[in-house]
């Protein structure tokens, strides 16, 4: 999600002070309230929160409805059904998106050292297209960083296609405009600094070159119908969001999207449910780096 949430003015007859003394908490949400809130959103966002761990969505749930002001549930139902923009300001609310260029080096080291130009060279040898796909993509930080060691890597006849998805319309909007802050380029080195990017008003704008590489396309990762078939498959820190039986179903989808020999790289607090382990073999297990059998 958005390091800061954008708040919008609930109406002005909802709001009111003191309205109680303890501040509203995930666990106050009533299920009567919570089920109305999720049918707001399914039926006018496209977002499904079938799945999600329920105790970590209310808690997002909690803060939004603290910070337009409310302290009961049933008056933010209320404002939900009323206000479209307040639906989008809740799925930014719920949904995860703060990362930075290279987040977790070592990960990235693994990859331009041993896996890219693994795959780089099998398909020079087949005369195909490295094909890459970002998953919960959030501002685009981890599909430019692959497109960045990529482009280090690549010879001039080499194809590539690179796909970021994410269930946020708003955050794929910003990530094509490619510019960041600087507190999200910290692990950029300052060549690449130099080379790809140009100091603007507001932070720093990836050159076209970089940018023309990815594809940012809006998928929910729990929607199985939209099928990839991809080399390399980056889900980092979006499967703790799910309850165990949704992570099982996600795994599953996403060997699919897996081409044979194909890697899949996890977040560090994230591993394979026991279920699917047969599918891959661990090739890295301190940066969960997993290969398809």
């Amino acid at each position: 999600m958005p390091d800061a949430t954008r708040q919008i003015a609930a109406p002005a007859e909802l709001v009111t002070e003191n309205q109680s003394t303890t501040p509203l908490v995930g666990v106050d949400l009533s299920e009567l309230a919570y089920d109305a809130i999720c049918q707001i959103l399914k039926h006018g966002q496209d977002f499904d929160l079938e799945g999600y761990k329920d105790l970590c969505i209310k808690r997002r749930i909690a803060a939004r409805i603290r910070a337009v002001g409310l302290a009961e549930p049933e008056l933010y139902v209320t404002l939900l059904q009323e206000s479209v923009p307040e639906q989008v300001q809740l799925l930014e609310a719920l949904t995860i998106h703060v990362s930075q260029f290279f987040r977790n080096p070592s990960t990235f080291s693994m990859l331009e050292k041993q896996i890219l130009p693994q795959l780089l060279e099998q398909a020079r040898k087949s005369n195909s297209k490295l094909r890459i796909w970002s998953a919960g993509c959030a501002g685009g930080e981890e599909a430019y960083s692959v497109a960045l060691l990529c482009q280090k890597l690549m010879q001039a006849d080499d194809l590539l296609s690179i796909v970021a998805t994410d269930i946020s319309a708003d955050i794929l909007r910003r990530a094509k405009q490619g510019v960041f802050t600087k507190n999200r380029l910290v692990e950029v080195s300052s060549a690449q600094l130099e080379r790809y990017f140009i100091a603007v008003d507001n932070g720093y704008q990836l050159c076209e070159e970089i940018v023309n590489r990815v594809r940012f396309v809006r998928h929910d990762i729990l929607n199985v119908q939209t099928r990839y078939r991809v080399d390399l498959l980056l889900c980092r820190n979006l499967l703790i969001y799910f309850s165990r039986e949704q992570q099982e179903r996600v795994l599953r989808y996403l060997a699919d999207a897996l081409l044979p020999g194909g890697y899949l790289v996890l977040g560090r607090a994230e591993t394979l449910v026991p279920s699917v382990r047969e599918l891959f073999t661990c090739i890295d297990p301190a940066e969960r780096i997993y290969q398809r059998q």
